[in-house]
């Protein structure tokens, strides 16, 4: 897959053996960190986790900065970079504000999408001369095939939708990674909670169009680290992101001082989660079951990561930075109430996958080269496909998908595999794509 993660990326600093320089995809540095970013890095170092430049390189463990999707402080997104250079192709329609509401299959084959353009609209079919491709995330592909009739058929008829094909792993499999976090008061105007006064906003937009930095710039979570919550792990288990400012999350109380955020999620969850119709109506919301911690050791992992982030935020590093801890609370120390602190404060780090996924078993919903398991003219090419979730944000890695799979529909030759020269530094195998 190495390949087309290079092919995928137009890289502002590296050019080596993990990283391309000629793709579409903009890829560059944070450009305003922030000087209690490189107190964090201090502070890991002084836990024994080092400083790491490139977390997509040979070695993933460390404290450094992310690189971001981002080329000339804009945000380089799959529509930026892949769909604007060829918005005016002849072969391109792109129609928004529409509803897919199945997709039509005649005699075992897909040959269209049915859909309206508004509420209570006429329903028009869309025919395909060759696939019918799905791209909506894991959990609109899903979501889809299910109103489509394709999925567990008990499920589909008990919410009125009549069963075209019996396949029972669609809906199945999810993963997601569950974000734990740290919020500290700062001694100071150490991040950028204060921009949210009104004359702070003016000045940090024309900071932004002057100059290209300051907080519009910023992505906020720019700065983070992999390290160990099971120290006999192959690779990093638990991904930080130190967030610049205390509101970031939901529900926190504002603060007299600015504050600061040290996330944590446990990378490799075993519990698995499901997609499920809410009836058969296309414009109702799906059923979305995460699971979390349905398998105890995923609790007990995502607390280490928890107590590895209170950690970090107490060294002396950050001394300077950091007044006092706020959240969970200075208190709260047993298993027991971490445990209860997480359950009320718990987020999503919005990296699910895994639920059509591809295999060759009988859960599998796809099939390697993406083709969905017993219809014709039929494929899925986003995060769903995915078997496991990756150790990682999860943004790259479906870029990359995107990119494979565009030499699959296309029937184009593999791109041969990597091939090291050792124009790289470090010394330990890469788990995963990590840009954000």
């Amino acid at each position: 897959m190495l390949p087309y993660f290079k092919r995928a990326e137009n890289n502002q600093r590296y050019a080596n053996d993990f990283h391309g320089d000629q793709g579409p995809l903009g890829v560059s540095n944070p450009i305003a960190p922030l000087p209690i970013c490189e107190a964090y890095f201090r502070a890991g170092q002084e836990m024994g986790i080092p400083f790491n430049p490139d977390f997509n390189g040979i070695s993933q463990e460390g404290v450094g900065y992310y690189q971001l999707t981002q080329k000339d402080a804009k945000r380089s997104s799959a529509s930026v970079a892949y769909l604007r250079p060829i918005r005016a192709r002849k072969n391109l329609t792109v129609r928004t504000d529409v509803l897919v509401t199945r997709i039509v299959i005649e005699k075992g084959r897909a040959i269209g999408v049915e859909i309206v353009d508004r509420p209570g609209g006429e329903k028009k079919i869309l025919r395909a001369e060759r696939e019918v491709i799905i791209s909506s995330g894991a959990i609109g592909s899903p979501k889809l095939l299910m109103q489509s009739g394709i999925g567990p058929a008990d499920h589909l008829k008990s919410v009125g939708v009549t069963p075209v094909h019996d396949l029972p792993g669609v809906g199945s499999n999810m993963q997601d990674h569950l974000d734990l976090f740290v919020i500290a008061e700062c001694t100071g105007d150490h991040t950028y909670d204060n921009y949210a006064k009104l004359h702070r906003t003016a000045w940090a937009g024309l900071q932004y169009l002057l100059l290209k930095k300051g907080p519009v710039a910023s992505s906020l979570f720019e700065t983070g680290g992999f390290w160990y919550a099971d120290p006999t792990a192959a690779s990093p288990d638990i991904q930080f992101h130190l967030g610049l400012g205390s509101g970031i999350e939901a529900g926190v109380e504002k603060l007299r001082n600015p504050g600061v955020t040290l996330n944590s999620a446990f990378l490799r969850p075993r519990s698995r989660g499901t997609v499920r119709l809410k009836s058969a109506d296309p414009a109702d919301h799906p059923l979305i079951d995460p699971n979390y911690w349905s398998d105890p050791y995923d609790r007990d992992m995502s607390i280490k990561g928890l107590r590895l982030a209170r950690e970090i935020m107490r060294q002396k590093a950050l001394a300077p930075y950091v007044l006092r801890e706020v959240l969970p609370a200075p208190a709260l120390q047993s298993g027991e109430e971490l445990f209860d602190y997480a359950c009320r404060s718990s987020k999503t780090d919005h990296h699910p996958v895994g639920t059509c996924r591809m295999g060759h078993d009988d859960m599998a919903v796809v099939t390697p080269d993406l083709r969905l398991r017993g219809i014709e003219g039929l494929r899925v090419c986003d995060t769903s496909v995915m078997p496991r979730i990756p150790s990682s944000n999860t943004n790259a890695p479906t870029i990359m998908v995107g990119e494979k799979g565009a030499d699959l529909i296309l029937g184009r030759e593999p791109l041969p595999p990597a091939v090291f020269s050792g124009n790289y530094c470090a010394a330990r195998p890469m788990d995963a794509q990590t840009t954000l």
